[in-house]
């Protein structure tokens, strides 16, 4: 059954009502989205919001959620059991201010999606040992080999046009977001 959107969560989404409009159909960008995921780690920062979304269940060994993961919060200082925010871990870790501009316009994706996976590369020696022992017997995922790659990711957003990789990227509306402003 088709159901209307009624909150877009624009400041954390970017997304606005005229972004829908002539947009991919959800059933078609749920199948598009799980059939590039299959067999990847997904590397984000509360990630389960977007799977509960999608209505989509990844299997745990594959998620790197680096909102729940106790390798950054002990990284950071952080009492354990806490979860942090992406802004602040970030910003602590990173020395990176993230989301300073978001306002109204909402997060920029690709400065977060940026921001959680130098986040993991942080920890990820000890977070991929910790799943192996935690996977036991089962089959241990090899990382570089379940990344997704660049191809997935929208030229704009990885080169300059010199094929120069870019760290910064644009809104929904065409406003620059960028790691340091």
């Amino acid at each position: 059954m088709k159901k209307p959107v009624t909150d877009f969560r624009t400041p954390w989404s970017g997304i606005r009502r005229h972004h829908l409009h002539n947009a991919v159909p959800f059933a078609q960008a749920q199948e598009e989205i799980l059939a590039i995921l299959e067999g990847k780690v997904v590397v984000g920062h509360s990630i389960y919001n977007d799977f509960e979304v999608l209505n989509m269940d990844h299997p745990s060994h594959m998620v790197r959620d680096t909102s729940t993961t106790r390798h950054l919060q002990h990284l950071a200082g952080f009492p354990h059991g806490r979860r942090s925010s992406l802004k602040l871990l970030a910003n602590k870790l990173l020395n990176r201010r993230i989301q300073v501009r978001a306002g109204r316009r909402g997060h920029c994706s690709v400065e977060d999606a940026l921001a959680a996976l130098d986040l993991y590369k942080l920890v990820q020696g000890a977070w991929e040992q910790e799943m192996e022992r935690r996977l036991g017997d089962e089959p241990t995922v090899h990382p570089m080999d379940h990344y997704m790659q660049d191809e997935f990711w929208p030229d704009e957003v990885l080169t300059d046009g010199s094929r120069e990789p870019v760290r910064e990227a644009k809104r929904l509306d065409g406003t620059k977001c960028t790691e340091n402003p």
